[in-house]
């Protein structure tokens, strides 16, 4: 059977917010979406399972650039996949720990249950002092339950990490560094950087039957401005807004336009309307990107009507 014990060693500070409590706010109208452990800052931070680390640092405020649904709200924020026995994770449940002030294992490391994996802070835009907030997402989570998926986290916890006999990454703890909103981590993984996010409000842009729209930036360009650092550029894309109706489509194409004008497409994908007319959707871009090229996202739709309220890009370069 598995276990899981608390990101924390016993006797660690106090509950200073309950799971649900608290609806409305920065908390949904199901309440609190984990429980906060009010603790000093540079307080260890343990992994609560054998498992995959997801995320470590700060997220954009695209909440549905990833999987989980977070923003900066979080600030150095940890996402741990639970791993069984074979490797496998999609029958494990999900840890994140929020506000850290640094998130020492870096993606893609497996790592076991008690090992150091962060340090606490209060790092974030959703915080009044230093804390851990914790949340538990189960497999199969039904994103309708009021918190977003989340269940208690304390139904896992049944043990501590000081009683168990691993190795933490460090013997000593350094004092918390300040945190900063995109930390490049020096490990055994490949490295990367995000880009800032762009996230734009068009003001309700109407799309016309057929006619390529093209996403613009904040400078007003209709392109990511991803130049003139070249690389491997993760890009992903949310679009939302209203007036896509049920069997409508919005395509969206990547395309990718060299120092002499050659223009390549890539990953053509497209959002799909409901019959409220409300969409949201993602797409996504994973390739290199030449020195002094640049990215074009073009948004075409199947029929004219779709209003694009907002978009944004979560941008990840890899060196």
């Amino acid at each position: 059977m598995t276990t899981y014990c608390y990101p924390y060693r016993r006797g660690t500070g106090w509950r200073s917010q309950a799971f649900r409590s608290n609806p409305g706010g920065h908390n949904p109208a199901g309440g609190h979406t984990g429980y906060d452990q009010a603790m000093p800052a540079g307080t260890p931070i343990y992994a609560p399972c054998d498992g995959i680390i997801r995320n470590s640092g700060w997220l954009s405020d695209n909440y549905l650039a990833n999987d989980w649904w977070l923003t900066a709200m979080g600030g150095d924020t940890l996402v741990i996949d639970g791993m069984d026995a074979n490797g496998r994770t999609e029958t494990m449940p999900t840890f994140i720990i929020a506000h850290l002030s640094d998130s020492t294992a870096p993606v893609g490391k497996r790592v076991r249950k008690g090992e150091l994996i962060g340090i606490s802070g209060n790092s974030g835009t959703a915080t009044t002092g230093p804390h851990a907030h914790i949340e538990a997402l189960p497999p199969n989570w039904d994103f309708n339950n009021g918190v977003y998926g989340r269940v208690n986290p304390e139904l896992y916890f049944s043990e501590w990490p000081e009683d168990l006999a691993i190795t933490a990454q460090a013997a000593a703890v350094k004092p918390a560094p300040k945190p900063a909103p995109a930390p490049v981590k020096d490990d055994d993984m490949p490295t990367y950087k995000r880009v800032p996010a762009i996230i734009r409000k068009p003001g309700a842009t109407r799309l016309a039957k057929d006619k390529t729209w093209y996403l613009k930036d904040k400078t007003g360009k209709r392109n990511l401005n991803l130049s003139p650092v070249a690389g491997l550029y993760d890009v992903d894309l949310f679009l939302q807004g209203t007036g896509l109706g049920e069997g409508q489509v919005i395509t969206v194409q990547f395309i990718v336009v060299t120092v002499g004008g050659r223009r390549s497409g890539y990953y053509t994908q497209q959002v799909h309307g409901t019959k409220s007319g409300e969409f949201r959707g993602s797409a996504r871009f994973s390739a290199p990107i030449p020195k002094g090229a640049f990215l074009e996202v073009a948004v075409t739709a199947s029929a004219t009507g779709p209003d694009l309220t907002t978009y944004g890009a979560d941008i990840k370069l890899w060196q």
